[in-house]
């Protein structure tokens, strides 16, 4: 199975993109932050299992994004009343 981070990185991977192998908040400081995201942004949120920067995911466009869970990987609407609260936001490698 895929924790998040390892999630992005096997995606970019195969996409053709070279990242190095790093964890969520490694990830949120190297990306550029985007006001206006596109498909393929990455998603940031804080405060799920530990403070501060915690889960990231993939945005798919129309409020959604992609991400590995405790039940694999599946697509999220943004407005989940679980994950609207601790969206920190969308940012680019």
């Amino acid at each position: 199975g895929f924790d998040c981070s390892g999630f992005i990185y096997y995606v970019f991977n195969e996409a053709g993109y070279s990242i190095s192998r790093t964890n969520t908040e490694g990830y949120y400081s190297q990306a550029k932050s985007v006001s206006s995201p596109v498909p393929g942004d990455l998603v940031f949120f804080e405060n799920t299992y530990k403070a501060g920067i915690s889960h990231m995911g993939i945005y798919l466009g129309n409020g959604e994004f992609i991400h590995a869970s405790d039940s694999g990987v599946v697509v999220t609407k943004l407005n989940n009343t679980y994950w609207a609260p601790k969206f920190v936001g969308y940012k680019r490698f």
